[in-house]
């Protein structure tokens, strides 16, 4: 049986940057690359051509679908697969598609099989994936329309569908600070008016607006066109604009509506685990931990039905949820003085962490010392925390303080000015936190360190100190070491500031 064959179909334009490596994971698959390009002024062409791609030239006309059927056009492959130039084929795709190929049959229906396209960030961090249509047997009756968004098969009767999560596709486009750099979000919203404006009442076109209002952050009108997307169109897009209208709804900072709105719409589609994530978020936002682990209990359901097909972030089943259930325990012991939900708690951040990313995994490192500190463990707390303090210097101060605080009443004062010392030497970055460096003084008067004690007082009024009491007491080191005028201008300093403290002795 003869194997058939595929066509890889790309539009391109300035693309030198991204196209190599989407060209070299498809390399192995493609028995023709078609590139069509709509007017690079870059080494894209080049690039395209030193890969083995077919380079063809189309006058862009604000019209993806145009362009992209200038490539089907050229396409003489049996099966199409269509890609972009930010884009890469995942591990075990391309026998995954080998496999689809293989098994439709000459004669089947017109059908168009929507990949899983997981979209990512330059730094390789999930940002949600959807299902798009990429694959399909070479017909020519299946093609484009839509000058943004664009939708394949318009009105080809008996066309089917087949969404296949085995085809998954990396998207690295919709990372925000490569999206604003080259454009895209005004270009696809102009393209997107004109389309509304010729139908508008398409209720896609109206999803894709809120999208990029969403994006944004617009979110009252992105709330708005969510909404109006969840009354007029197809079960698996109004699945993603329920999802997308409670994120609006959690960043305006309506917890419980934003947790009505999603419970509705679970009791139509309770495998939507994604669904039930961002409601457990809500409700942790909104105060109420308990509400909180309860939805959360679901966020690892695998979608089934028309929720298989709705907006997915793999990243909630793989890591999220835990995460979220993590803090919502911590929030509900905390409240409670519950200390079996503090110890699950703890648990729980052991045992995720293997699996975060870089940025998620320092957040949770952090979330973990600051629940050390809560259990009174000084030493798992600073073993949680050291680590964060070169990455997140700020973000730890604040933890650090609360530590110091626990080593005292715990340790004693030595160990607690020794380990507070210690966490300046390690960053010296915390030398600007105020609050760190007046309890190191406070710590050096206590042990009898007049010359550290000096020092840190020091800092604080380079600090722009706000308490009087550190240059009243600064004031009396210098004046003791005879230093009469840096004394007088200490204590008017402190003077200025208010009269605790100013005429210490």
């Amino acid at each position: 049986m003869t194997r058939p064959t595929l066509s890889v179909c790309l539009i391109v334009r300035d693309e030198a940057d991204m196209l190599g490596p989407c060209l070299e994971s498809v390399a192995r698959l493609a028995d023709q690359l078609v590139v069509v390009d709509t007017g690079s002024t870059d080494d894209t062409v080049a690039i395209a051509e030193a890969h083995g791609a077919e380079v063809h030239h189309f006058a862009w006309v604000d019209d993806f679908a145009a362009a992209r059927n200038a490539s089907l056009d050229a396409a003489a492959g049996d099966f199409v697969l269509v890609l972009d130039a930010d884009e890469r084929l995942a591990p075990g795709a391309a026998d995954a598609i080998r496999a689809v190929m293989a098994a439709e049959p000459a004669d089947a229906p017109p059908t168009v099989y929507l990949p899983l396209i997981d979209n990512r960030d330059a730094a390789g961090q999930a940002l949600g994936a959807d299902f798009m249509p990429r694959l399909w047997r070479n017909r020519p009756g299946l093609r484009f329309t839509g000058r943004v968004h664009e939708q394949i098969g318009r009105g080809v009767d008996g066309l089917r569908r087949a969404f296949d999560d085995r085809i998954r596709i990396r998207h690295l486009g919709y990372d925000p600070a490569l999206a604003a750099a080259r454009g895209k979000r005004a270009r696809n919203r102009a393209l997107l008016e004109a389309e509304r404006a010729e139908r508008p009442d398409d209720p896609t076109i109206g999803f894709y607006i809120a999208k990029e209002d969403y994006a944004e952050g617009l979110d009252e009108s992105a709330l708005a066109g969510f909404r109006r997307a969840m009354r007029g169109s197809a079960v698996n897009l109004a699945l993603s604009a329920t999802l997308f209208a409670v994120e609006c709804l959690r960043n305006l900072e309506r917890f419980a509506e934003a947790v009505a709105l999603a419970e509705d719409r679970l009791a139509r589609a309770p495998s939507y685990g994604d669904l039930w994530f961002v409601a457990g978020q809500a409700a942790l936002e909104g105060g109420d931990p308990d509400r909180a682990l309860a939805l959360l209990e679901n966020a690892r359901r695998r979608p089934e039905g028309l929720a298989a097909i709705a907006f997915r972030d793999p990243s909630v089943a793989e890591w999220r949820a835990d995460l979220v259930t993590a803090r919502a325990l911590v929030a509900r012991g905390r409240a409670a003085g519950d200390a079996g939900d503090l110890g699950r708690a703890a648990q729980l951040f052991d045992r995720i962490r293997p699996r975060l990313p870089d940025d998620a995994r320092l957040a949770a490192d952090l979330d973990a010392a600051e629940l050390a500190v809560l259990r009174r463990r000084p030493e798992d707390a600073w073993a949680r925390l050291e680590p964060t303090l070169g990455p997140a210097p700020v973000d730890g101060a604040d933890i650090l303080l609360d530590l110091i605080q626990l080593a005292v009443e715990e340790a004693g004062l030595e160990p607690a000015y020794g380990l507070l010392v210690r966490a300046f030497s390690l960053q010296p970055a915390l030398l600007h936190r105020l609050p760190l460096v007046g309890a190191a003084a406070e710590l050096a008067e206590a042990l009898g360190d007049g010359r550290g004690r000096a020092q840190w007082l020091h800092i604080c009024a380079l600090l722009d100190s706000p308490h009087p009491e550190h240059y009243a007491a600064l004031a009396l080191i210098r004046e003791a070491e005879g230093d009469g005028e840096e004394a007088a201008r200490l204590r008017d300093r402190a003077r200025a500031l208010g009269p605790s403290g100013a005429d210490e002795r």
